[in-house]
């Protein structure tokens, strides 16, 4: 497992146990289309654009560029729970 599919699966383990939810619960709590989401997140199968910004951001702790959280649903969803620098609303 690579390092940012590991920190996908830490993000999602950690929300799920501060909330005590079940993985249809978190993919409800998180607002992922449903639970198929969060299985293919945790194994790493990613929108091609979470892929090429979250690398850059989360890894070396520089802000998310305004207008990618809109991008992609996994940026949106999984970058808050990364802890990304100042995501845009």
């Amino acid at each position: 497992m690579d390092t940012l599919t590991e920190q996908v699966n830490l993000a999602l383990d950690r929300v799920k146990a501060e909330h005590g939810l079940t993985e249809t619960e978190l993919a409800k709590y998180l607002g992922a289309s449903d639970r198929n989401a969060l299985h293919r997140w945790r194994k790493g199968r990613f929108s091609k654009a979470f892929l090429f910004i979250i690398p850059r951001t989360v890894l070396v702790n520089q802000p998310l560029p305004l207008g990618w959280a809109e991008q992609a649903v996994d940026i949106r969803i999984l970058a808050p729970l990364l802890r990304m620098p100042d995501i845009a609303p």
